[in-house]
């Protein structure tokens, strides 16, 4: 690689490794900040207005599909404009997007009403609660819509790797969220508190972020002149993919409560959440490796650099993959014993629960890869019947198996048909834009995290007994940190390459041990 090569590869490689250090940041500080706002949030409601209040939420997150993917596509158009030197057409296609989304907003809030009057009617509620319940609907439906109506700055952040600004964004997002909502339910306003403090974390959010695009992207420029109907064609087309593809997602990760609440119980949903609830911190933190790398696969796709592409997802699945086993069963060894302590006995949803969650974890992670590379190469239509087919059959499946077996079967539904669908196809359709044939290329993905999967079912079963024994938050402590130290060796042994491992040791000495070891020198000789 030549020196102009390197110039633009460095900046490239310092804002990945910003944007991704910046991501666990706020991906811990918004973990810390969930664990310790639900138990308070459980002592100023009851069981089931904590459950109506995440059924709430996920009723709301169908309203994104009014988004017709314009944000998911502008995302992908903008990362490969942006390695082009056109801020004329990249103008266009943001305000065009812009002024669309604006006017979206507005049907989003005229839909959230209609939600807030037929929601406490779906479920089995008393009556002299539903005035709150339609203030809170209605409120979630106000956040969703100036959310929608500002997602243009967010994804023009993104797009242009500013993903560490974008995650500053959120973390200031999230204080006045957790601000807002301490002071509201200290002063007994319930449901209505967790509502506003949507609100409010949407309104600042869309501040921050406005802000910060002016600064960050040169040369930007929102005029309703440039709203272009050709670009809003384009982008619509794309967008109506990345719209199913969302029906789908919400499908796959928001109908369980639904269909625990509406089949089992509405209470159900509580115990259903809480012992999902750091699954859910932990998806959290394992997307941040794939979103993250979305611009650097973007613009090596649009520059038709296929092999570093594919060099790319392949560190991707290793990456992902491995973090997601080795998370998935530390939380597996210790989950019981946290959640007992950390909101009682009656929360916690059972061994098999939570067995199927963590499968559900690792199936997750597993198709971040795909989805990247195939988005980031503007390849949607082929995604959506199979992330379609996945989410009719989870549908299907955790109705079927939710009679028959309760909470545990809802969750397992979810995992036999990513198994069935998602987990194989989405690997075809990557394998097939890299021209390579599919068994070679899937194997390639399986043979060493299923190494590693494999070599850390010992460790569970030594973790949870540990964990059992020494019971509380200790031994939770104690027990997750042997699970992912050992999950940490077996993956340096079994899960990375010669390569992989060579540029980790070759990080490591250049941007951590290096860099400490001249601080402390300094330290000394001052």
């Amino acid at each position: 690689m030549n020196d102009s090569q390197d110039t633009i590869v460095a900046p490239r490689v310092r804002r990945y490794l910003a944007g991704l250090a910046s991501g666990y940041f706020r991906a811990i500080v918004t973990v810390f900040v969930t664990l310790w706002l639900t138990p308070f949030t459980l002592r100023h409601l009851d069981r089931e207005s904590f459950a109506v209040f995440m059924l709430a939420g996920d009723v709301v997150t169908w309203l994104a599909l009014l988004d017709l993917g314009i944000t998911a596509g502008l995302r992908a158009q903008a990362a490969r404009l942006s390695a082009s030197s056109d801020p004329d057409r990249l103008n266009r296609l943001a305000s065009t997007a812009f002024f669309v989304q604006a006017a979206i907003s507005v049907v989003v809030l005229s839909a959230g009403v209609g939600i807030a009057i037929g929601f406490p009617r779906f479920f089995p509620l008393a009556p002299d609660v539903q005035p709150e319940i339609f203030r809170l609907v209605f409120l979630l439906a106000t956040a969703s819509a100036i959310s929608m109506g500002t997602q243009v700055f967010s994804a023009l952040l993104v797009a242009h790797q500013r993903v560490h600004v974008d995650n500053l964004v959120g973390l200031g997002a999230l204080a006045v969220r957790t601000v807002v909502t301490i002071s509201l339910l200290e002063a007994g306003w319930r449901l209505s508190a967790l509502g506003l403090a949507a609100v409010a974390s949407a309104l600042a959010a869309a501040a921050f972020s406005a802000a910060r695009t002016y600064r960050d992207v040169p040369g930007l420029r929102l005029r309703p002149s440039l709203v272009s109907r050709t670009v809003f064609g384009q982008t619509a087309r794309l967008g109506v993919w990345f719209t199913l593809g969302g029906l789908a997602g919400i499908m796959i990760s928001s109908l369980d409560r639904v269909v625990a609440g509406k089949v089992l119980s509405v209470e159900s949903v509580t115990s259903l959440t809480l012992t999902n609830r750091a699954y859910v911190l932990a998806g959290g933190l394992l997307a941040q490796i794939t979103d993250t790398a979305r611009p650097v696969l973007g613009q090596a796709l649009g520059q038709r650099q296929m092999a570093r592409a594919c060099r790319i997802y392949r560190e991707l699945v290793m990456l992902s993959g491995g973090a997601a086993i080795i998370v998935a069963m530390s939380l597996l060894a210790v989950n019981d014993t946290f959640v007992r302590r950390w909101v009682g006995v009656s929360n916690y949803g059972g061994f098999w629960l939570d067995l199927a969650l963590a499968f559900n974890l690792v199936a997750y992670a597993w198709v971040l890869p795909s989805r990247a590379a195939l988005t980031a190469n503007l390849v949607a239509a082929s995604q959506v019947p199979i992330r379609l087919l996945d989410g009719f059959l989870n549908l299907g499946l955790s109705v079927v198996l939710a009679r028959a077996f309760g909470l545990p079967g809802v969750a397992f539904g979810t995992g036999i048909a990513a198994l069935a669908t998602s987990m194989w196809m989405m690997p075809r359709l990557t394998a097939r834009m890299f021209s390579q044939p599919f068994g070679r290329f899937l194997w390639a993905d399986v043979d060493r995290p299923l190494s590693l999967a494999l070599a850390m079912v010992p460790v569970v079963f030594v973790s949870r007994a540990l964990a059992y024994r020494v019971g509380g938050f200790p031994g939770v402590v104690l027990a997750g940190s042997l699970s992912a130290l050992a999950g940490l060796v077996l993956a340096w042994l079994l899960l990375l390459d010669r390569d992989l491992k060579a540029r980790a040791t070759e990080l490591l000495r250049s941007h951590g041990i290096a860099p400490w070891r001249r601080w402390f020198l300094r330290g000394r000789s001052s």
